[in-house]
């Protein structure tokens, strides 16, 4: 793993007084933006995990890559999803409102068990499974979760996302008892350490998935106290947190749809404080 040096974060202080307001989008111009490095030149590289699924034809293939409305591209491997405009708008804003080195070319898309994961602290991980049943998503080989073990176990952040219901979250359980047969998720609450260390956030918002509760509507609606949106931690013997879930909720789809005039800005905007927050924590912590 990479070590990096001590970074110092500055807020833009014009967020504040403008970006703040719900339905004012915090990614104003940002498609104006240059991009003046290649991926493997900068500080910072947002890392998605690719896996096999359970209805994978056994090709990883990458989807149509669009510029930012999104057209993440399927495929029939559910690591794909929101790929790549998330990853690129999502750098965007680590960019705009940090001053970590990166921009939005500095994403690649990697397997689990490449040994070059190792020299990247973040890992994102997207656990979509549409439609909404049992029987599809991630169903992770041994050499996989070996290779997300070794990952955490030398420092790695994992980020998990995007994944509704009860038959999704048992279907979870089933992945996360491969990795952790012996540790318990902790759901966190907004008192912790990750919700301030960069944004404060006091309410941790649903942010709708286009599938799940947006446009679609397949099977949940947006706010259902049925389906709340929570956070786990999972953490290792030091009580460093090796692995982050988010569920009943899709940051992925806030980022790929920063620049979709139907998307609800003000979930856009809070999908960038979450996430940037977990950046940050997982590169200081």
């Amino acid at each position: 793993m990479k070590i990096f040096l001590f970074i110092i974060l500055l807020i833009i202080p014009a967020f504040f007084s403008s970006a703040g307001a719900q339905d004012e989008s915090m990614m104003r111009r940002a498609l104006e933006e240059p991009i003046d490095k290649r991926p493997g030149e900068h500080e910072f590289v947002f890392i998605r995990g690719i896996y096999r699924n359970k209805l994978s034809t056994g090709r990883f293939e990458f989807g149509g890559r669009g510029r930012g409305g999104g057209r993440g591209g399927g495929k029939g491997n559910w690591w794909q999803t929101d790929f790549d405009d998330a990853d690129r708008n999502f750098l965007r804003g680590i960019r705009r409102y940090t001053t970590l080195d990166t921009s939005s070319s500095a994403y690649k898309a990697m397997s689990l068990t490449d040994p070059e994961l190792f020299e990247y602290p973040f890992l994102y991980i997207n656990m979509k499974r549409i439609p909404l049943f049992a029987g599809n998503g991630p169903n992770l080989t041994p050499e996989e979760v070996a290779g997300l073990l070794e990952y955490m176990r030398r420092g790695g952040f994992v980020l998990i996302d995007d994944f509704w219901g009860p038959e999704h979250w048992r279907e979870f359980q089933v992945e996360f008892r491969k990795i952790f047969p012996d540790r318990e998720l902790v759901r966190l609450d907004t008192d912790h350490t990750i919700f301030h260390c960069f944004f404060d956030i006091d309410k941790i918002t649903q942010v709708p998935g286009r599938g799940a509760t947006w446009e679609f509507g397949w099977g949940f609606s947006l706010d259902d106290p049925e389906f709340p949106p929570a956070v786990y931690g999972v953490f290792d013997d030091n009580k460093r947190m090796m692995m982050l879930v988010n569920f009943n909720t899709d940051l992925g789809d806030g980022w790929e749809h920063t620049f979709d005039p139907v998307y609800p800005t003000r979930y856009c905007n809070e999908a960038y404080k979450l996430g940037i927050n977990y950046i940050i924590y997982a590169l200081s912590h």
